[in-house]
């Protein structure tokens, strides 16, 4: 598993602690020049402020607004995070309680921390739809639905920056396209051998590569992303007829993508590697797994 360790890091949270201080200095600074000179409000003269003036809509948007934390909290633990004047964390303008929000917290941390950081394989881009789609499915059956619809959006608000850091990586100049038919239809990117590679597989398999680049495992055929992430989100992968259907279609959609990446007598490789692909350490029903474990844990302590 990847531990959590984004890079873009928030800063919000701490601008808004600075904030709500500065404010609240500053209402206790007009309460005691007020008591000392009730006809002053602060040091300026008062016209008769009339603090229900504000209008209990408004009010109560300035209420809402204090302590209210981004999303990233669900899935940053690094973020320091306090409950407000009710005694509740509000994310994204929601309120949670201390149990709610850790089991909140647990389930886009758990999910989050199964997903590959780095470039991203069509495995990994159906690994993070998958993530979404149980994330939604355990939220709604214990969660309320404004407490739901947080909790997604955090969840893709991770895997949106896990996109960019996708994209990032295969911006810099050690990449370069991959014409190679048909290899290039599904793994259009390859990237620079270092000397230093070079030197190390001659050591371990006594014969250096010819060449200068080497093929990658990065998607990049976007429709394939689309139709793998379409369809695990569609299917519930929690219960066995929709696992089966989905293993059906992963198969039929991903042998042609691995037979173009292994030469012709590494073929049986691509069975292999789509076993692994559901089946394997940090393979997809690993997820599915700790949705299940997730959901009975909470049973038991709710």
């Amino acid at each position: 598993m990847n531990s959590i360790s984004l890079m873009n890091i928030d800063k919000s949270a701490d601008y808004q602690n600075k904030i709500q201080a500065s404010f609240a200095e500053k209402v206790s600074q007009v309460k005691d020049n007020s008591v000392a000179n009730p006809n002053t409000l602060g040091s300026v003269p008062a016209v008769k402020v009339e603090i229900s003036a504000m209008g209990a809509e408004e009010m109560e948007k300035v209420r809402q607004s204090w302590n209210n934390h981004s999303v990233s909290a669900l899935y940053r633990s690094d973020i320091p995070i306090s409950t407000n004047a009710d005694g509740v964390y509000r994310i994204g303008k929601v309120d949670f309680s201390e149990k709610e929000f850790e089991s909140a917290r647990d389930l886009v941390t758990g999910m989050a921390s199964q997903l590959k950081q780095g470039t991203l394989s069509y495995n990994d881009h159906t690994k993070m739809a998958l993530a979404e789609s149980l994330v939604d499915i355990c939220a709604a059956a214990s969660f309320s639905e404004d407490q739901r619809k947080v909790i997604v959006k955090a969840m893709k608000d991770y895997n949106n920056r896990l996109n960019d850091r996708n994209n990032d990586l295969i911006s810099k100049s050690n990449y370069v396209k991959n014409d190679d038919e048909p290899a290039g239809q599904y793994w259009g990117l390859k990237q620079t051998i270092p000397e230093s590679a070079k030197d190390e597989m001659e050591k371990l398999f006594g014969r250096r590569p010819v060449g200068t680049y080497a093929l990658t495992s990065v998607a990049t055929n976007q429709d394939l992303i689309e139709r793998l992430q379409q369809k695990v989100k569609e299917t519930d992968l929690t219960e066995r007829a929709g696992l089966d259907e989905f293993r059906t279609f992963y198969q039929s959609v991903m042998k042609p993508a691995y037979d173009a990446q292994y030469p012709d007598e590494m073929r049986s490789d691509s069975r292999t590697a789509i076993d692994l692909d559901l089946n394997g350490s940090e393979g997809m029903l690993k997820l599915v797994d700790f949705a299940k474990q997730w959901m009975e844990r909470l049973h038991l302590l709710w």
